[in-house]
């Protein structure tokens, strides 16, 4: 099966029966439309990044730790999304052009065994403009601002003082669409602000595979899903961080939201950017819901 033959039978499909149905779109030429707020995305996010903008909630169990004074039985919480603002693009093929989104997350890991101690947190915003042919294929550049912070209770019970962890980076990133179900994706950011010279490098990778059927069951409205991100910083000595997550996936298309449940494994560096220097190993159970 094509590429394109692939892409074109669902997702957009449904974006261009959305084109007649949204009101705020604007003829800036003959031949092509301008959308306030569309209410999808040209550039996905990724499914099992540890910090992509997500509303989850998760309950891990740590198997394997260098974070010192920290519980084996944790919580990860996230609140964040990514809105798009304005799409540019050709009459009649809302699902490709050029996007503008917003992005922002509030990433927090708390103790489960030490009182719900706040170990760290970590805000990532974020802006980006998007670019896809509608038919599998999409590529993005962004800003990206990561400002990591250590909890006052850890720093309480600790003595743990900040290092700082702050990170604005430039990302470019590519995505397809090979086959039905089935997506690729790579990036590659360089940092132009560092917070903490003597431990921050510049560059970093991230890639990963994802598969995903969502109209399976309950009258194609529920499917299965499963994802592979790894990632790597120069900081780290371009160690592979490992997660992967798989589950229920439940595509509200009315409302435009996905809501997922599944199982999530890592293997690597802390995702609190505070506690980078650590290795981490855990699983656990989850929630997410993509707005």
């Amino acid at each position: 099966m094509a590429a394109g033959t692939a892409f074109d039978s669902s997702k957009a499909a449904f974006s261009r029966r959305q084109e007649q149905d949204l009101p705020y779109t604007a003829a800036v030429t003959p031949g092509w439309r301008l959308r306030f707020g569309p209410p999808d995305r040209l550039y996905e996010t990724y499914i099992a990044s540890p910090t992509r903008p997500v509303f989850s909630f998760n309950s891990i169990s740590v198997q394997d730790s260098d974070l010192p004074n920290a519980g084996e039985k944790r919580y990860l919480l996230k609140l964040g999304g990514r809105k798009g603002f304005l799409r540019l693009h050709r009459a009649g093929r809302p699902d490709s052009g050029f996007q503008f989104d917003l992005q922002a997350t509030f990433l927090g890991m708390f103790d489960r065994e030490n009182s719900l101690d706040n170990i760290g947190w970590s805000g990532l915003y974020g802006a980006q403009v998007s670019w896809a042919n509608g038919r599998g294929l999409a590529l993005k550049l962004a800003v990206e601002h990561d400002s990591s912070h250590v909890g006052d209770e850890y720093i309480e019970r600790t003595g743990r003082k900040r290092i700082n962890y702050t990170r604005q980076e430039y990302v470019f990133g590519a995505s397809l669409h090979p086959f039905k179900f089935w997506r690729i994706y790579g990036e590659v950011g360089r940092a132009f602000d560092l917070r903490n010279q003597a431990i921050q490098e510049k560059w970093c990778a991230q890639g990963g595979l994802e598969f995903e059927a969502d109209e399976l069951f309950f009258n194609d409205s529920a499917g299965l899903y499963a994802a592979v991100d790894v990632n790597a910083y120069e900081e780290s000595g371009w160690d592979a961080d490992i997660t992967a997550q798989a589950g229920f996936v439940l595509p509200i298309k009315s409302l435009n939201h996905t809501y997922r449940v599944g199982l999530n494994y890592r293997d690597g560096r802390s995702v609190i950017g505070e506690f980078s220097q650590f290795d981490e190993t855990y699983y656990g159970i989850g929630f997410w819901l993509e707005i």
